[in-house]
């Protein structure tokens, strides 16, 4: 496969599924009057379930990847924190009640970390239903990430719970097994509404400097969504600018 091809698949892929369910929840300022985005990560627990974004908390500190979120990249880390020793009881992961006797810091997000940078809780379990517990608060997060999105591009409450719950969707197969190019085709028509070679004639297109296509398919996606133009554009912008020049 040519390297033009393999940067079309992953432009591709970037634009369908690539950014997981709340990579559309803040933007900031950047210096020069140039905007920049920022990304919060999406937060799952030890099974992989979807359970939040922004900052980590116990029990829902782990990366897409299944690795752990330590010390250093918990927003309340500073090198100046200060470590206490003594016996910390908390539950793990699992649920499981558990107790650590050495230097550790709490941080504000709830989190204990050990001197080695280790997250070591998780929330206090209140519930035998641990199936339905997990349900519904991954449904809470999709909620309230279609609540945030729609009112930050000042959507419709439906369209953001659309978006939400198909990237959503999204992010959960992909954990579970490789995606294949039937899914991104799938997700595609869900997501906007368009049918996946129309997006994909559009993207090639777009790469070699002809931008009449994508702007059509933009104007589509607005169509769909009840948006503007320019909102929708602006939003795909944030997304994966830079893989398709917008």
């Amino acid at each position: 496969m040519t390297k033009t091809a393999n940067k079309t698949k992953k432009a591709l892929l970037n634009l369908m599924v690539g950014l997981g369910l709340l990579s559309m929840t803040a933007c900031g300022g950047g210096g020069g009057g140039a905007a920049v985005v920022i990304f919060y990560p999406a937060w799952y627990d030890v099974f992989g379930y979807y359970c939040g974004s922004g900052d980590p908390r116990p029990g829902c500190n782990f990366y897409s990847d299944g690795t752990k979120v330590v010390d250093a990249e918990d927003p309340f880390y500073s090198s100046f924190n200060v470590l206490q020793h003594k016996t910390w009881f908390y539950t793990d992961s699992y649920g499981f009640p558990a107790a650590y006797t050495g230097w550790a810091w709490k941080s504000s997000t709830g989190i204990i970390y050990t001197d080695f940078g280790r997250a070591l809780n998780s929330p206090q379990v209140e519930s035998t239903d641990m199936i339905g517990d997990v349900a519904a608060e991954e449904q809470g997060a999709i909620e309230g990430a279609g609540q945030m999105f729609a009112e930050k591009y000042s959507l419709s409450a439906e369209t953001g719970r659309h978006v939400a719950q198909v990237l959503h969707d999204a992010a959960t197969l992909g954990k579970d097994r490789a995606r294949t190019e039937e899914d991104i085709a799938d997700f595609t028509q869900r997501l906007y509404g368009i049918d996946y070679n129309k997006v994909k004639s559009a993207v090639e297109v777009a790469q070699k400097g002809d931008m009449s296509k994508l702007n059509s398919v933009i104007d589509q996606v607005a169509i769909n969504w009840s948006a503007s133009p320019e909102t929708t554009k602006e939003i795909l912008k944030s997304w994966y600018g830079k893989q398709l020049g917008l």
